[in-house]
């Protein structure tokens, strides 16, 4: 299909994904598991009270401990529905977040012939982890982990969205990673370690550790969530907007440029049965 949605292709997208939400919801809410409505999901439900018209997905967020107690839940039940999606269960799958997958459906982005896993149309699962309350270490820390990070997804992919020079400067680290066996299992034993450093230790800090902004958070910006309409349902978003957005988006509820209100380029999608 066309790498653009049209409108149709992308109104039955927002309804599945909708659905990945309510199931997700319910499962946090059967088990006590605290979420958020973040990033571009939490600027449709302030300014649209749904989804910005052109956006193609949905964003969560949660605490670390959340985060984890919502992988045991669909562990210890596994769904036929479901796949999630985490680099520990497979070191290919390179992003620092995870994902709910629909199962029997196909969400197909520039990198899937480069992976063993097939993607299905998901939700996106956001983590925050806690930093350090200093500032000198909590910066070197945000550093450290953005690097790694690109490295992890330099390890397992080869680029070519981007200039001759920098494709071949990016695939050269590559093949020298792969060469010296620095590979995606590495990276993912390392960042599983990383991202958790600061796990027992509750400062007033936190923040997405995927985030290219590096921007830093205080606890108190999300807790205790507010309640805010999104399409046909009430969902929790961070009680602090301004505090959440700004450091990202700016002025959030002003419209973007007409060429900036795009969504993601896939090669293919399929529904499935939904």
């Amino acid at each position: 299909m066309d790498k653009i949605l049209n409108d149709n292709v992308l109104s039955h997208l927002q309804d599945v994904e909708l659905m990945i939400l309510k199931d997700f919801v319910k499962i946090c809410e059967d088990n006590n598991i605290e979420y958020y409505l973040i990033y571009g999901t939490q600027i449709g439900a302030i300014r649209h009270q749904g989804f910005i018209p052109w956006d193609d997905d949905i964003d969560i967020i949660m605490f670390r401990k959340d985060y984890e107690k919502f992988l045991k839940v669909m562990e210890e039940n596994p769904c036929e529905k479901y796949t999630i999606f985490d680099s520990r269960y497979n070191s290919e799958y390179f992003f620092q977040f995870g994902r709910m997958s629909l199962n029997e459906t196909y969400w197909a982005e520039y990198w899937d012939d480069q992976v063993s896993f097939k993607l299905g149309i998901h939700i996106d699962l956001f983590i925050l982890d806690n930093l350090p309350d200093n500032k000198l270490k909590r910066q070197i820390y945000l550093h450290c982990c953005f690097i790694y990070s690109r490295f992890y997804s330099l390890s397992v992919l080869k680029f070519y969205k981007f200039s001759k020079i920098v494709n071949l400067s990016l695939n050269i680290i590559h093949d020298l990673l792969n060469l010296f066996k620095i590979n995606d299992k590495y990276f993912q034993k390392k960042l599983s370690k990383l991202f958790r450093k600061y796990e027992s230790e509750p400062g007033q800090y936190v923040t997405d550790l995927t985030l290219r902004e590096r921007v830093v958070f205080k606890r108190s910006d999300y807790k205790p969530p507010k309640k805010s309409k999104f399409e046909d349902h009430i969902f929790n978003i961070p009680n602090n907007d301004d505090n959440t957005l700004m450091p990202i988006y700016g002025d959030y509820m002003q419209l973007p440029p007409k060429e900036e209100r795009v969504g993601h380029i896939l090669n293919e999608i399929d529904f499935g049965k939904y």
